[in-house]
């Protein structure tokens, strides 16, 4: 099951604990997700320990950080202010795990906004600058994700507003499949400089699967070409959910990578 050392593979904070070693022998990179709870209860001697294990082992950790109900462009300020707080206790991991990259959300979203793209970013700019700094403190990289947007320009009006090597954006294959109304490329030329990571799953264009790629409609070939065409180096990660589709989803990326 062993990968090449620059594919991620998705890995839930409790499984990654529960089947430590095990991981560290398949050779597998784990990009740790945390939501709210573990990032609120994760021990500084389990972090330092993940670290040191998987850095020795010649293995390479990113972290995906929490995302239900929170929104840092929030025009709800209670709701910003507390998704700021969750962001600083993501930070406080982040000391002691030292990922290569951090995945955090953007929170845009057309019908709730109803289009006030600068309604969302003047309240964005309120929380991503303290962060960013953060970032470049501890020699992490903020990757920005694409979830509901139909197209690029909100996350492009973000990073034109934030220049830092430490904050860039995560493509998602899969949400631009379901939500995008343009065509990938228009992504790709917008974002491309920027592109920190990428999460490669598949879909059929109705359902965020997170099928192993091949299993849905994505012409991941065409991604892949977009992909080396307008972006640098990024991270890659693969996202299965469950045991059985990591196994599916490292051979599928193997087949294009």
């Amino acid at each position: 099951m062993t990968l090449e050392k620059k594919i991620q593979v998705h890995v839930p904070y409790p499984y990654l604990l529960e089947k430590f070693e095990r991981l560290i022998e398949a050779g597998i990179n784990p990009e740790i997700y945390m939501d709210g709870f573990f990032v609120e209860e994760a021990l500084p001697f389990d972090l330092e320990r993940i670290r040191e294990s998987f850095g020795s082992n010649g293995r390479s950790i990113t972290l995906h950080g929490p995302y239900m109900d929170m929104n840092p462009g929030s025009a709800d300020e209670p709701i910003r202010l507390s998704t700021a707080a969750m962001y600083a206790k993501v930070f406080r991991v982040i000391e002691h795990l030292r990922p290569k990259t951090v995945v955090l959300h953007a929170g845009y979203h057309e019908k709730r906004y109803k289009g006030n793209h600068e309604l969302w970013l003047s309240q964005s700019l309120k929380t991503w600058p303290a962060f960013v700094a953060e970032a470049e403190r501890l020699g992490t990289v903020i990757a920005v994700e694409n979830i509901f947007e139909k197209e690029p320009s909100t996350l492009k009006l973000l990073m034109d507003s934030i220049e830092s090597k430490n904050f860039g954006i995560c493509i998602d294959a899969g949400h631009l499949r379901v939500f995008s109304k343009v065509d990938m490329e228009e992504w790709f030329r917008a974002l491309g400089p920027r592109i920190a990571e990428v999460h490669l799953h598949d879909n059929h264009g109705k359902h965020d699967d997170h099928l192993p790629l091949g299993e849905g409609s994505i012409d991941i070939p065409r991604f892949l070409s977009l992909l080396a065409r307008y972006a640098t180096d990024p991270v890659y990660t693969i996202e299965p959910h469950g045991e059985d589709a990591m196994k599916r989803a490292i051979e599928a990326v193997k087949k294009y990578l």
